[in-house]
This record gives structure tokens, C-alpha cells and sequence, in this order.
């Protein structure tokens, strides 16, 4: 465990040098957007995971950490400080430069100035924007995805640093994940059963990503805090994700969402390989039979070159019923504005 005093102090110019130039990947951005559908990078299994405890991140997020700077030249969302913390934690596993950490810290601290404090609100962070595309989402607005991937961040720190105020906020922040939506929290139903909810929709979305993302933080605040009710809940919803996980199956390839959209949202070509690589970890985490067969028959789907074209054409078809763009739904008679 490093020393809290030792946190933030700033880094030698020479050591962040030779932390740019490591063999690890690196963004050419600084962050590489909220989970974008580029085709520029991708997010592997990570290697530094410990079946036992909390060290590395399931999936590795070094991509989104271009370099050990704070603050980063463009915060749009805490989710993506988040992952930005998080790459930079996975580089501190790796290269062992206090640099890495620091940036690490500096992400956990601008989560506890951002993290709402009392109200319905309370241990969220909040989003002050509307969605720009898919989903409607009046403000403000939570995501299960943030929620977790905050509590994730923010227990690694508490490791390192030993100060309690991390643990604390990252407690706080899986309360709103056993909240309903129409109570303005981020768990939905499905199969019957409490699940999270990245876009707190109605009809619920049920994106498949930003689910798992929510369940690690379950899971490490379970296991890095000792605490019962966050590893029971993250047992409960792994079950209730292996029932269903047939839901998001096309049988050709991966639904992005379960959403009633006019067409169906399949997968971008980014989005199927992130499902196989996370339903993968989360198999490592948790086994469950299901996990396994779903993650084997998505590597199928992907192997297919028939099956790629189908699914791209599919997506193609659902942009033009629902567009990324808002100007650009308000021009075709037949899209359904967000």
C-alpha cells in the first residue's frame, strides 16, 4: 500500500518520459471517447486481474490513458474520467511509475468533488446533458455504468492511499443500483429480477455493456470492502445476466440493447468484440454455463465473414431509422426523432 502522503505529488519529467515511450498502447488522444465504436483501438481482457482480490480492471482501459497528466485536456463525463482512472491504474500495474498512480488519485478526487450528496440523488453522479443520439434522456440523468465503474476506480485508490473518504464514496456509490428507475435510480427489471441500467429509459434499454460494467462495481466493493450485500448482488445479477443473456443473441450476432427501437440496435463491430471480451471476464469472475456458450457463440458470429456483412448492413439500417444525428433525424421523414 503506498503512502496517502506520497499521492498527487508531481512527477519527474524524465520518468514520464519514459512512461510515454512504453510498449503499452497508446490512444493518440488523450481519452478516446466514451466507449466510441472506432475501429482505431480496442478493449482487451485484462491481464492484471486477481481471481481473489481486486488489483487490475476485468477489461483493460490503458487506451484511454495517452499520459499520466492531470487535469486531462477535455472532461466530458465522470464515465469517462472513470476509465481514464482506471487506464491509468492498469499502466501503474504494469510499469510500476508512481506517475500513473498519481493520475489515478487525481481521477478518484475529482470523483468525490462530483459525487451528489444527499437527496434522491445521493452518492450519484449526475449527467447535466441530454443524450445526443438513441435514447431520449431528459436531465439531469444517472447510468448504472458510471455508478460502477466509479466504485471500481474509487476502492483501487482506497487500496493504495488507505484514506477511508474513497471507500466511503465508493459505498455510497452502488446505492442507486438497487433504486428503480421510476424512483430515479438506475436498476431496471429483467427476467422479473433487478438489473442495471446504463440509460434509465422507459421501456427499459438494457444495454449489455454498461451492465457488466455496473456489476464490477458490485463485485469490488464486495470483495475489496468486505462487503456482503454489494457480493450478493453481484452473484444475483451474474444469475440473472446468465438467464437472459439469450435476449441479446441474433443468432448471427449481438444486440447492443434490448430497447423497442423501431429496428434493431445490433452491435457495432466494436461493441460484439467488447461483448466477447467482457462476458469472457465476467465468466473468469463468476462461471456460468450460459456466459460460456454465449461467449463461444459470439466468437463464431465474428469469425463469419457473412455474418459481419449481415450485422454492419443491419446497424446501417438502423442509423438511417434512428441517427446518430439530431439534424440529421429531423430531415428523414422516417426516423424517429430522440
Amino acid at each position: 500500500m503506498q503512502g496517502a502522503e506520497s499521492v498527487g505529488q508531481l512527477c519527474d519529467p524524465q520518468s514520464r518520459m519514459s512512461t510515454r515511450s512504453s510498449s503499452r498502447p497508446v490512444s493518440r488522444r488523450h481519452n478516446a471517447g466514451l466507449l466510441s465504436s472506432s475501429s482505431s483501438f480496442s478493449l482487451p481482457v485484462g491481464d492484471q486481474v486477481d481471481p481473489r482480490g481486486v488489483r487490475g480492471y476485468p477489461i483493460d482501459f490503458t487506451v484511454k490513458a495517452a499520459a499520466p497528466d492531470w487535469p486531462p485536456p477535455l472532461i466530458v463525463n465522470f464515465s469517462e474520467i472513470f476509465q481514464l482512472g482506471l487506464g491509468c491504474y492498469e499502466r501503474y500495474l504494469h510499469e510500476g511509475d508512481q506517475c500513473w498512480l498519481d493520475a489515478a488519485v487525481h481521477a478518484g478526487r475529482h470523483g468525490l468533488e462530483g459525487q451528489v450528496s444527499g437527496g434522491p440523488f445521493d452518492g450519484g453522479w449526475t449527467h447535466h446533458r441530454p443524450f445526443p443520439h438513441t435514447f431520449s434522456m431528459p436531465t439531469p440523468w444517472l447510468s448504472a455504468m458510471a455508478q460502477g465503474e466509479g466504485a471500481s476506480l474509487l476502492v483501487r485508490v482506497y487500496q493504495e492511499t488507505g484514506e477511508e473518504v474513497f471507500a466511503e464514496a465508493a459505498r455510497r456509490a452502488l446505492r442507486l443500483l438497487f433504486v428503480s428507475t421510476k424512483e430515479r435510480g438506475v436498476q431496471a427489471s429483467l427476467g422479473g429480477r433487478g438489473f442495471p441500467e446504463e440509460y434509465p429509459t422507459d421501456p427499459p434499454s438494457l444495454v449489455l455493456n454498461g451492465a457488466i460494467f455496473a456489476l464490477w462495481g458490485l463485485h469490488d466493493v464486495g470483495v475489496a470492502l468486505a462487503d456482503t450485500h454489494a457480493t450478493r448482488a453481484f452473484s444475483e445479477g451474474v444469475d440473472t445476466l446468465a438467464a437472459e443473456i439469450h435476449r441479446w443473441d441474433l443468432g448471427y450476432w449481438s444486440r447492443y440493447d434490448l430497447f423497442p427501437h423501431p429496428v434493431v440496435n445490433v452491435a457495432s463491430s466494436f461493441y460484439h468484440e467488447l461483448h466477447v471480451n467482457q462476458l469472457t471476464a465476467l465468466n473468469r469472475m463468476a462461471p456460468r454455463r450460459e456466459l460460456e456458450l454465449a461467449v463461444e457463440r459470439f466468437r463464431a458470429y465474428a469469425a463469419s465473414r457473412p455474418n459481419r456483412a449481415r450485422a454492419f448492413g443491419h446497424k446501417v439500417l438502423f442509423r438511417m431509422a434512428v441517427p446518430r444525428s439530431r439534424r440529421l433525424a429531423r430531415l428523414l421523414p422516417w426516423a424517429r426523432p430522440v
